[in-house]
């Protein structure tokens, strides 16, 4: 989690240590067909008929000894079956040394995805990190990760891979597998201190998210890397990431604090306290020493943020100094911040918090009106009194301002509804008002009527907008299901498919959809008739009638290309099982055959939910 000090006016080389865990829409195809797959017989008038699957015998025949490309596609074949461990895994160990490179790297993924039955295969894959082909070697680190041998001699053979690695993938590769091999905390940090150095931000990223992975484990590491001025700043990084489990750190954390000159360790170090909390207490001193001494414009506004978040109760003298600082806007706004959180009783502190951060959002300074926003989300602030404010600011030219004012007027809930559905019927408020209502989601019910009235000759990127705000309302927006049904005969591609999408959020209060889904189901087979398909799960799922006529399209669209399609797919077919309707055929399939692991645990979740969680 990054905090929101961090996000846009505190950090000026900020790390971001986790992706966020959105789902992917990069295009991937990982289905491989089978060269023998189909036969057909040419005699005159004879019906189409389909050869047999080939035979083990034949598949490990054609892998040793087959054209390339029958050998690739052998190869492929046998681990997406990883079946009958005892024959083919001595088959597979020859080709680990195959003078073709595709062969070698093809070799050792098969191995690697009969995981434990393949220890046999570890030694020669071990020697695969040394091959001078790249893919060869990322594939062996990855297979290594699978294969459930976490001896000494395999967990040094990817530390020093880690280490020697020209090619940043075969590093990231090999962090990976050491963290399946989950070797110990001491092993961990041992590769993961030699990634951190590696001057590769992709790689520290890498080591950044094993770290955290490792949570209070990787404490004993942290503090050691604490005391090192090559990995003091992402340790604290990760320290941040970890939060109230690292306190036992503030010891080490306060005396570099003491100690460091550096203003984005500074910085960063003084966000990890924060993240610790009131266990952090202990650093108060410090932080105020930092407050009071620091000459950079940035790190008193981090130690201000540092002593409201630790509860710092005895730093009312520093912070209301800081507060009279003119020539630093965004600390005053800081401390008056800290003052009222230190302080959430006291009426007079929290008004004067009010009045001054309502203020400082007519800065003309970006960072300051971001940081007053956040701030009197994290207060809590009385609607009424900041409402006028936060509405006008809404229209900020800045995208980061508008992100920040929208939360804020989102955070205060149903009771800003009205006054945002009337900023609907403004134009220069319109956009901001749709982002707001989006954000309060299924809060916005009372807004379905004024969006659809702002629907009504809008342009399409408005109409999308619009309509992505009604699929986050969900089933209250059932009024717009006629809207929504003109909108799927649109021009506009976005426009067609947010329409699709509010109809599947809106679900059963939809049913007058229902005919011209199944027309659109019917007419091609593009995302958007699976898409239709998708919403008619959730429209009418006890329709018979419905079930059959849109079941082969999503049978069909677990075959997709696209990881994302086959998620939604998924989705839907687990709607349609929840319903009585039985899809665990092609989910378990895909749980067992698909090529991505996201699809395979979101099929695997679907059968068999209570074991999936």
């Amino acid at each position: 989690m990054t905090t929101w000090v961090e996000t846009g006016f505190l950090k000026q080389t900020p790390i971001k240590i986790f992706r966020r865990k959105t789902m992917l829409t990069t295009r991937i195809s990982n289905f491989r067909r089978a060269a023998w797959c189909f036969s057909f017989l040419a005699a005159c008038g004879a019906a189409q008929a389909f050869a047999a699957e080939p035979t083990l015998d034949q598949m490990l025949k054609s892998a040793a000894s087959g054209s390339a490309k029958e050998r690739y596609t052998a190869i492929d074949d046998l681990g997406e079956r990883h079946a009958n461990a005892e024959q083919v895994v001595p088959k597979l160990l020859p080709l680990l040394e195959d003078k073709d490179p595709k062969v070698r790297w093809r070799a050792a993924r098969t191995l690697g995805e009969y995981r434990g039955q393949a220890k046999q295969a570890v030694e020669g894959i071990r020697k695969q990190l040394k091959d001078k082909d790249p893919i060869v070697q990322y594939h062996a680190a990855v297979a290594l990760g699978k294969l459930e041998d976490n001896s000494d001699e395999n967990i040094e053979a990817l530390v020093t891979d880690v280490a020697t690695s020209k090619d940043p993938r075969v590093a990231r590769a090999a962090i990976e597998a050491i963290r399946h091999l989950k070797p110990g905390p001491k092993r961990v940090a041992e590769v993961l201190g030699k990634a951190l150095k590696s001057g590769d931000p992709a790689l520290t990223v890498q080591a950044l998210e094993a770290i955290v992975a490792e949570g209070k484990m990787a404490l004993p590491f942290l503090k050691e890397a604490l005391k090192n001025p090559d990995t003091e700043y992402v340790a604290c990084a990760a320290i941040e990431q970890i939060g109230p489990e690292a306190a036992e750190a503030v010891p080490e954390l306060t005396k570099l604090l003491k100690d460091t000159k550096h203003s984005q360790v500074q910085i960063q170090l003084l966000l990890a306290l924060a993240a610790i909390g009131p266990d952090a207490a202990p650093a108060e001193a410090e932080v105020k020493s930092v407050l009071e001494s620091s000459k950079d414009a940035t790190v008193p506004v981090a130690a201000a943020y540092a002593l409201g978040s630790i509860g710092a109760k005895d730093s009312d003298a520093e912070l209301k100094h800081a507060s009279t600082k003119d020539n630093n806007a965004l600390l005053q706004t800081m401390a008056f911040w800290a003052t009222a959180k230190l302080h959430p009783d006291d009426k007079a502190a929290q008004k004067t918090a009010i009045e001054k951060l309502t203020q400082a959002m007519k800065s003309d300074k970006v960072a300051v009106r971001s940081a007053a926003a956040k701030s009197l989300q994290s207060l809590h602030a009385p609607a009424e009194e900041v409402a006028p404010y936060l509405v006008a600011l809404a229209n900020d030219p800045n995208p980061a301002v508008q992100t920040n004012v929208v939360e804020a007027i989102a955070s205060l809930g149903e009771s800003v509804v009205p006054k945002v559905s009337k900023a609907l019927s403004n134009p220069q408020l319109r956009g901001p008002a749709i982002r707001v209502l989006k954000e309060l989601g299924p809060k916005a019910s009372g807004a379905v009527d004024a969006l659809i009235a702002a629907a009504d000759k809008a342009d399409p990127k408005v109409r999308t907008d619009i309509q992505m705000t009604l699929a986050a309302i969900g089933p209250a927006a059932a009024p717009a299901t006629d809207m929504l049904i003109k909108s799927i005969g649109s021009k506009n591609a976005d426009e067609r498919e947010s329409a699709l999408l509010a109809l599947r959020k809106i679900g059963p209060g939809a049913k007058a959809a229902v005919k011209p889904l199944l027309e659109r189901v019917k007419k091609d087979d593009s995302f958007e008739s699976a898409a239709a398909a998708w919403a008619l799960t959730r429209i009418a799922p006890d329709d018979k009638e419905v079930v059959d006529a849109i079941m082969p399209k999503l049978t069909k669209a677990l075959k997709s290309a696209d990881e994302q399609e086959r998620i939604d797919d998924i989705e839907a077919l687990s709607d349609l099982k929840a319903a009585g309707h039985s899809s665990d055929a092609e989910l378990e399939k895909a749980a067992k055959e698909d090529s991505s692991p996201m699809v395979r645990a979101a099929a695997e979740e679907a059968v068999h939910p209570k074991a999936a969680q």
